[in-house]
């Protein structure tokens, strides 16, 4: 499965121990092993993870985090462990002790000010439930544009991504055809064939992720010349890496109607030249049998010097001949 890209774990009890080979020939970016009863970051089995860059450990009997347990993840940017046994007042940050950004109460204090009693109050995590599971499955035509909502609820507010079929990761900030609207839902704009396919929508805070699946079916351009003639084709925005805003379109005014009238026309002109010859062939054929052909022959003796033997020898004759 060396194309895999995400892997989520979720849920398994069972779960006590996650083997140093497990992952081992995956090219993982995205990893939840979460509400498991693993005892310990599974370091060796992370290891072999190099182009890692979420990491979700949440809700996992974790008591501590030995020294190097994340040192060969070279790409990781983000890293979640809530809801484990880690002790608070052990934790090293670096003589650098994290401030609170929200709720805006507490926004500014530090992590230590806080009493146990109290973080338990403020501290609280939801996992992210996305409200309406129906699913979505839009049919569309090349050129249209197309939307699937995702709206989920959680504490804090969720963040919502998409997964394309091709498992491009989809976000805010994604620019080109397809993109996310602040409220999660995904754009499509221009959809072409090759979008075809199921998404995935992930929404997540620091308490793990829940998913949603979406399907598109985009049927191409019919190849007959009557869809053809009436269309408006869109040059601009057809790839991802298209970012210019001016839209440049041609327009084709030919309509159904006008093509009907125009093969009508030029029928009736080609069965009226082929009539008129057949016409003609017909007039000439009748006309050929009852005519005759005559003509006259005419043949002169030439008159030959010297005495006369013959009555008339040397005189002209005509003969005249008729062919019918």
């Amino acid at each position: 499965l060396y194309n895999l890209l995400q892997l989520e774990i979720d849920n398994w009890p069972l779960l006590e121990e996650v083997s140093p080979t497990s992952f081992q020939g995956l090219n993982l970016t995205s990893l939840s092993i979460t509400y498991t009863n693993i005892t310990a970051v599974p370091a060796a089995a992370l290891r072999n993870l190099v182009y890692l860059r979420y990491l979700n450990l949440s809700y996992n009997p974790i008591s501590t985090v030995l020294k190097g347990s994340f040192k060969d993840l070279i790409r990781l940017q983000e890293l979640h462990i809530v809801g484990a046994l880690l002790r608070r007042k052990t934790l090293n940050f670096d003589g650098q002790q994290p401030m609170c950004s929200s709720p805006p109460e507490i926004q500014g204090n530090a992590l230590r000010d806080f009493p146990d009693s109290v973080l338990f109050e403020y501290f609280t995590c939801q996992k992210p439930k996305i409200r309406d599971r129906k699913l979505q499955h839009v049919t569309a035509r090349e050129g249209q544009s197309v939307s699937f909502l995702c709206r989920a609820d959680g504490e804090p507010d969720p963040s919502i991504a998409w997964v394309s079929p091709q498992h491009r990761m989809i976000t805010t900030r994604s620019t080109g055809r397809a993109t996310v609207l602040p409220g999660g839902t995904l754009e499509i704009r221009f959809a072409q064939v090759q979008d075809s396919g199921t998404y995935i929508c992930i929404a997540s805070n620091a308490g793990g992720n829940d998913t949603y699946f979406a399907t598109l079916t985009v049927k191409g351009r019919p190849a007959d010349g009557a869809h053809h003639a009436n269309r408006t084709l869109y040059l601009s925005d057809f790839n991802d890496t298209f970012h210019n805003d001016t839209q440049v379109f041609l327009k084709f005014t030919l309509d159904l109607k006008t093509i009907l009238v125009s093969t009508a026309m030029g029928c009736i002109t080609f069965l009226g030249v082929v009539l008129f010859c057949f016409l003609l062939l017909f007039v000439w054929s009748r006309g050929r049998g009852q005519h005759k052909n005559n003509f006259s022959v005419e043949y002169s003796f030439r008159k030959v010097d010297g005495p006369t033997t013959t009555t008339g020898q040397g005189g002209a004759r005509k003969f005249n001949m008729k062919m019918i």
